[in-house]
């Protein structure tokens, strides 16, 4: 059960001969470094007023303090409240199923949020089962089961055991559950991807051939949307371009003859290891175009004025 946001009221009673000018109640956890939350309490209360402080998430025993203004006269009231788990809305425990490391260093949780009245999720790592050391945190996105950890911050130290938990803020009634299990991973070597952006639906034909829309050269057309010369790629930019680098699908391995020796398969989807990629085609994005290719280093050089597959 999550605790529910609590909403603390009390009265007011004074006696004064000039008006009371101003009311401010304060409040923080007692005993904690937190700083006092100040309230303007308007309009200023009537003897015997109810005053209604805004909802409170956070559990605990409050030190309250209320001040009243009259005559440039502050006078002072020292009190108390505790909250617990008070009101009915139920703010549910997320729970992690498993944390891959990949390869490449990428941490990918895999976990359960229950989308319902879902605000954000929220999660640590830290170097330690009780989180004193959070190393990193993330909150305000959305949820979806795989979850990506940003890798980027070089916040993440490598080869080192590290724990990871989650919880999940509610919308209406606001809320926060409580943490869920605590998992622990083996963090390994983060490797940067040099080309990011991958494509599922590359279309390449290697130096060896003459014209890459020719099936009757090769057996195949680079214009056909299936078949070998279909291969996923990565690229240094979102969107094929001039100037963009091809890499393997990892990102992170150039596609230059020496690395090619997984696209040769025989027949028209042949010659990359020995000549390299000459023409690549994208079946997503401008699929009638074919890009000129620099084999020996993987760069889209232009788009190709001599090959398309419009005509």
């Amino acid at each position: 059960m999550a605790i529910a946001t609590c909403n603390i009221s009390f009265e007011v009673h004074y006696t004064s001969s000039v008006p009371i000018t101003g009311a401010v109640a304060s409040y923080k956890i007692k005993d904690s470094a937190d700083p006092y939350t100040v309230f303007n309490i308007t309009p200023v209360p009537s003897n015997g007023g109810l005053v209604i402080l805004p909802a409170i998430i956070k559990s605990g025993e409050y030190e309250l303090v209320v001040e009243l203004t009259a005559s440039g006269v502050v006078t002072r009231k020292v009190s108390s409240f505790k909250i617990g788990n008070c009101g009915t809305s139920v703010c549910e425990t997320p729970a992690i199923k498993n944390v891959e490391v990949r390869e490449n260093g990428q941490i990918v949780m895999d976990y359960i949020v229950d989308d319902t009245n879902l605000d954000t999720p929220e999660y640590q790592i830290a170097t330690d089962p009780d989180f004193n050391d959070v190393i990193h945190f993330r909150v305000d996105f959305d949820y979806t089961p795989l979850e990506n950890v940003y890798m980027d911050g070089g916040n993440i130290p490598e080869n080192t055991s590290l724990y990871i938990r989650v919880r999940k803020h509610c919308l209406s009634p606001a809320g926060i559950s409580d943490w869920s299990n605590v998992f622990q991973f083996e963090s390994k070597r983060w490797v940067i991807k040099k080309a990011p952006y991958t494509f599922a639906d590359a279309f390449c034909v290697s130096a060896k051939f003459k014209d890459p829309t020719n099936s009757n050269e090769s057996g195949a057309s680079i214009c056909w949307s299936e078949g070998v010369l279909k291969k996923t790629i990565s690229l240094t930019t979102p969107f094929p371009q001039e100037g963009s680098y091809i890499y393997l699908s990892d990102g992170i391995t150039p596609a230059i003859p020496a690395n090619l020796g997984s696209f040769d398969t025989g027949v028209a989807s042949s010659g990359f290891k020995d000549r390299g990629i000459r023409w690549v085609r994208f079946g997503s994005y401008n699929g009638s175009k074919i890009y000129n290719v620099d084999p020996s280093s993987g760069l889209i050089t232009s788009i190709s004025t001599s090959y398309n597959c419009a005509t």
